[in-house]
């Protein structure tokens, strides 16, 4: 499967780099405006490394998806399922690419915000002061007690979450070239059951949390959390079953 991982790296290698790229000029940008005083850039530079760091993880997921489906429908990404591995192995390796994509980027956004953040407030001052109007917010608005234990609970649903996306949309593609290549409207149709599929998973959660009464909030992103592994491992296994049973090679 490593052999798969960095076919699927080498494929998906030039977002990447423009993603490294733009980062890299946005943080010199901001480091440049902190310590010049410029504080209008250095607005300028945060935000759109918010908006970056927000926009990766989008991007990856779709970067995924759409080479799935191409790997599906096109001729030389069709070529990727006649190898001597399963397609268990195949989609494996596509999930974990992304998997670990986002896992990295979530890393290294992490600590470039934070370094951000921490220089900011030892340079102007009110280290601790912004932190606690920053667990004020959240208490106040969310009606949520931030500490670290949450933030990562938080991080690690994120992910799982967008795994679980991921693998459905490849069960929804998958189920548009295959059961539903005959019909006109197969992509219309497997879009509404990717949507299904996952508001349904959503509703699911709710109402196991509402029953249970759950007040924790790293309670909640655990059951999330295991929910979304739930999910994407049924959606993989679903996936690789019709991928065997309807795709003529």
């Amino acid at each position: 499967m490593l052999k798969l991982i960095k076919y699927e790296l080498i494929k998906q290698r030039t977002s990447k780099v423009i993603i490294g790229a733009i980062l890299a000029l946005l943080e010199v940008a901001f480091l440049a405006g902190m310590l010049l005083g410029k504080e209008e850039i250095m607005a300028i530079a945060a935000g759109m490394l918010t908006f970056l760091a927000s926009v990766t993880f989008v991007i990856v997921g779709l970067e995924e998806i759409i080479t799935y489906y191409h790997d599906l429908r096109d001729k030389s990404g069709y070529m990727l399922f006649m190898t001597p591995y399963n397609v268990y192995e195949i989609m494996g390796s596509k999930i974990l690419t992304g998997f670990f994509s986002i896992a990295a980027a979530a890393i290294i956004f992490g600590i470039i915000g934070f370094a951000d953040v921490t220089m900011v407030c030892a340079k102007y001052g009110g280290v601790q002061t912004l932190f606690d109007l920053m667990k004020a917010f959240f208490r106040f608005a969310l009606q949520v007690n931030v500490d670290g234990m949450l933030i990562v609970w938080s991080i690690i649903q994120a992910v799982f979450s967008w795994v679980g996306m991921v693998t459905s949309a490849f069960l929804a593609i998958t189920l548009c070239i295959t059961i539903f290549s005959g019909m006109r409207c197969k992509g219309l149709i497997s879009f509404v059951i990717y949507c299904v599929l996952n508001i349904a998973v959503s509703a699911v959660v709710v109402q196991i949390l509402n029953w249970t009464d759950m007040a924790s909030a790293n309670g909640m992103m655990a059951v999330f959390s295991i929910f979304d592994i739930l999910f994407a491992g049924a959606c993989y296994v679903a996936t690789g079953y019709i991928l065997n049973k309807e795709l003529s090679l």
